[in-house]
This record gives structure tokens, C-alpha cells and sequence, in this order.
């Protein structure tokens, strides 16, 4: 567990926003997961939608919570298979627009009745591999990567959710504000703790 897990876990995540191009952090990490996924054969991409030119966030932690989705993504999809990532402006109510971030993968799926236990510290769904007969097996981790990516979306005033079918693959919907103040100022201060 590093550093930024344990302030995470006491409760004493400062929250740094700056303002940012989605886009540049979205290429940057799927341009950090593609030497894993070339080695698996397994097609890295994106899309961003308009109106993510600036936005007012904690990159940071933005940077983090992509990066375990991403990582949990190839290492979940088995060779020849496809990870992208979408991230769209919810602006439906102007006054607290959101951004959308999609992680979608055609990797193994997650059981209907594990899709909440994932998110619980030290928890890992069991894996279906096909040709195995069903067999279950654990995939190596620590199963800290979905705690901490609900925690830090918490964290930054939106939630993480999931939609997934065995052998079709998985979605990841992160939802978070897209001006950080309107949480800033509901919570009155600079340090946020992690709903949990």
C-alpha cells in the first residue's frame, strides 16, 4: 500500500484541484497500460467528447483512479481482446456539470452477485476462464484497486459504478463533478475525508 493509500484510508486526503484537459490525462494513461496490453494483443483506445477542455479537478487523483481501471481492465481481458475508454461532459444540469469517464473491456466479466464485493477492501471477484470448465481461479493483487478507485471517486464528490456480464466484459462508469469547487464549497474547506 503506498503513501496516498494510507492518508486515503486515516481520512486526510488533501484534495489539490487544478484545472486540466481530460483528454491529455486519458492519452497519457492509456499510453502507460499499452506495453502490458500489446503483450496480450489487446487493442487500447479512446474517445472524449467536447466541453473537457478545462476542467476543475484533482488531476492527480483523476490520473490514479484511471489507472487502476485500466490495469484492472487488460488484466482482466484475455488475449485479442479490446479496453477503451470514453469520457463525455454530463451537462444536463448546468449548474453542476459532470464528468463521465467509461472503462469498457471484453474481458472475462464479473458475476451479477459479486459486483458489489469488488469494491470492498481486499476482496477480488473470482475469475471464469473459458476452456477451464467453469474452474474459478484468484487473480494475483492485492484487491485494494476498486476499493481505492470508489474511495478517491467519493473522495472527489462523484461515485463509481459498475455493469458487467460473465464472458461479455465489463463497464466502469466514473461520475465527478467537473468544477470541484461546487464540492469545495459545499464541504466547507480544503480537505475532503473519503466517504466510505
Amino acid at each position: 500500500m503506498c503513501s496516498s493509500d494510507l492518508k486515503i484510508e486515516a481520512g486526510k486526503t488533501e484534495i489539490h484541484p487544478v484545472t486540466f484537459d481530460v483528454e491529455a490525462v486519458v492519452s497519457a494513461q492509456c499510453d502507460m497500460a499499452r506495453p502490458l496490453a500489446e503483450k496480450k494483443d489487446i487493442d487500447v483506445a479512446y474517445e472524449i467528447g467536447p466541453g473537457l477542455e478545462a476542467v476543475e479537478q484533482d488531476q492527480a487523483k483523476v490520473q490514479q483512479i484511471l489507472a487502476n481501471l485500466l490495469s484492472n481492465a487488460v488484466k482482466f481481458t484475455p488475449g485479442g481482446g479490446r479496453v477503451d475508454v470514453r469520457a463525455r461532459l454530463d451537462d444536463t444540469d448546468p449548474s453542476r456539470p459532470e464528468i463521465i469517464l467509461d472503462v469498457v473491456d471484453t474481458g472475462v466479466g464479473i458475476a451479477a452477485d459479486e459486483q458489489q464485493v469488488i469494491f470492498e477492501k481486499f476482496r477480488q471477484g473470482r475469475i471464469f476462464q473459458k476452456g477451464d470448465d467453469a474452474m474459478t481461479r484468484e487473480v494475483s493483487g492485492t484487491g485494494l484497486g476498486l476499493s481505492i478507485v470508489r474511495e478517491l471517486c467519493r473522495l472527489l464528490g462523484g461515485d463509481v459504478s459498475l455493469e458487467s456480464q460473465l464472458g461479455r466484459g465489463s463497464r466502469f462508469t466514473v461520475r465527478l463533478p467537473a468544477r470541484l469547487s461546487d464540492v469545495r464549497g459545499a464541504a466547507g474547506g480544503g480537505t475532503l475525508a473519503a466517504a466510505g
